[in-house]
């Protein structure tokens, strides 16, 4: 474990005040619960109502995925211990027999969609920026991208660890841009040519859930989602389905960080059953919870540090909940920002310190400034914090943004069906795709030496890319790869 990434801030305000970490004994019941239920109650009875479940579940998500995200291990054992000790749940027995593998099965893969839907957009508009134009900008887009690919292989070694098999390359496991992720969002996500649009798009995508950050001071700084149903019905009769804890993200969920909370919330909710049903108690800490229960897996099919060749970022193996722990904070860290600060991991850890997180790399490619450097004493306030909003004003970043190739947005293969030579070229390009996460499934099935493939891939992906992106469409508008699942 190795970052904090929730607001301070944000996290004093989960916590019991002083004195209500001490135990069951000697203390009322209303001393020790600090949410509108118990978590007990919020997990076993039944005969609470609609409404009771999902404010418990607001507070105990909050609470329980602060303290373990920012490695409050010892808060989160008096945590358990506050609410597990509170009362039996011995005649609480609804949601033992609960069968959590299709739920995870869903909400798991749907953050591989989730991930999978930003690599190409961002490699598209990674490879129309012309050769020789623009290096900065596209070295920050091809490190966003690659950390990505990153955190859809990391969510497929959380599926294997539960023994679930995860898939990348299925047509049902295709993006169709232009696409809204599976979150409470207002945009579309879609393949563009690099332009302020795209970026703006970009910048949308990596929003950090909070609203504040550390004012960067440090110049020790490399240069460089079928989703989630709006239909999801809520059954009264039974909160803890897939449809009712679908539901509940729809309505709450706005930020790709907010999704990985309430899934990680989700899965120590089954671990904590798992261990109920194998125990016959409730745990009562951190060291009963984190091994065994959900986590059957077998460890050969985990993706480890070794057999990774991408730049950028850390690859997590899961063998436990301490693994799950790891992976979320680094597809957080990276995509908005750790410890309150606009770096992706706390910069002081690295000798050569530490990349921004995505949102912020994004924002200096659209305001053509770096944020180290600049001047942010108008925009903090007494604690140094600023808004996440302020813009870099740092170095100059040079952009041009007429050096790209004017891609027709969104192309499709039935684009291409009167000129036999796009179409031929349109059809390489997504077999070529297809064979990149071909070798991604092999490896994520147990067979990690196909993920070398992936290197020679991603280089002819940019060939052909730019084969079609340089070749005219229409009058205005040129061709661009549609990365559609092939069909022979």
């Amino acid at each position: 474990m190795r970052q904090r990434l929730i607001n301070t801030t944000a996290l004093q305000e989960t916590l019991p005040q002083e004195g209500k970490f001490k135990g069951a004994k000697g203390l009322s019941k209303s001393a020790l619960v600090t949410g509108p239920i118990s978590l007990p109650s919020l997990l076993f009875d039944s005969g609470i109502s609609k409404t009771d479940w999902i404010e418990g579940l607001k507070h105990h998500s909050k609470t329980l995925t602060n303290l373990l995200l920012n490695d409050q291990i010892d808060a989160f054992n008096q945590y358990l211990g506050s609410q597990f000790g509170l009362e039996s749940a011995e005649a609480k027995k609804g949601l033992v027999t609960i069968d959590y593998r299709p739920i995870l099965q869903d909400l798991l893969q749907t953050a591989i969609l989730i991930e999978h839907s930003t690599i190409p957009p961002y490699l598209t508009a990674l490879y129309s920026i012309k050769d020789g134009t623009n290096a900065l900008a596209s070295q920050i887009i091809r490190s966003v991208a690659v950390e990505e690919m990153l955190h859809m292989i990391m969510v497929c070694n959380v599926m294997n660890a539960v023994n679930i098999q995860p898939s990348v390359n299925r047509p049902q496991n295709y993006p169709s841009y232009p696409m809204k992720l599976p979150m409470n969002v207002d945009f579309y996500v879609g393949l563009e040519t690099f332009s302020t649009n795209s970026i703006a798009t970009f910048i949308a995508i990596e929003s950090p859930s909070s609203p504040l950050v550390k004012a960067p001071k440090s110049d020790k700084v490399g240069v460089p989602k079928a989703l989630v149903s709006k239909s999801a019905a809520v059954q009264e009769t039974s909160f803890w389905t897939l449809e009712n804890m679908k539901g509940f993200i729809m309505e709450n969920v706005h930020t790709i960080g907010e999704y990985y909370d309430v899934l990680f919330f989700y899965i120590t909710v089954f671990q904590i059953i798992a261990y109920y049903k194998e125990h016959g108690s409730l745990p009562q800490s951190f060291e009963e919870l984190n091994t065994g229960g959900i986590f059957t897996g077998d460890p050969a099919k985990q993706i480890r540090p070794e057999q990774y060749y991408g730049s950028g970022g850390k690859l997590h193996p899961v063998e436990a909940l301490s693994g799950v722990i790891a992976v979320f904070q680094e597809i957080k860290g990276q995509g908005e920002g750790a410890d309150d600060s606009i770096f992706d991991v706390d910069p002081s850890q690295f000798e050569e310190g530490a990349e921004l997180a995505h949102y912020f790399r994004f924002k200096e490619v659209f305001h053509e400034h770096f944020y180290l450097g600049g001047n942010y004493q108008p925009f903090m306030d007494e604690n140094g914090m600023m808004p996440v909003t302020t813009p870099p004003n740092g170095k100059a970043l040079p952009v041009d943004w007429n050096a790209a190739y004017p891609m027709k947005p969104n192309p499709k293969m039935a684009d291409y069906e009167s000129n036999p030579q796009l179409y031929a070229q349109g059809k390489a390009f997504n077999q070529t795709y297809k064979n990149l996460l071909d070798a991604i499934q092999a490896a994520v099935e147990g067979n990690a030496k196909e993920l070398e493939k992936s290197i020679m891939y991603m280089y002819a992906l940019k060939e052909q890319a730019i084969g079609l992106m340089s070749q005219p469409l229409n009058a205005q508008q040129n061709a661009g790869p549609t990365f559609e699942y092939p069909i022979n």
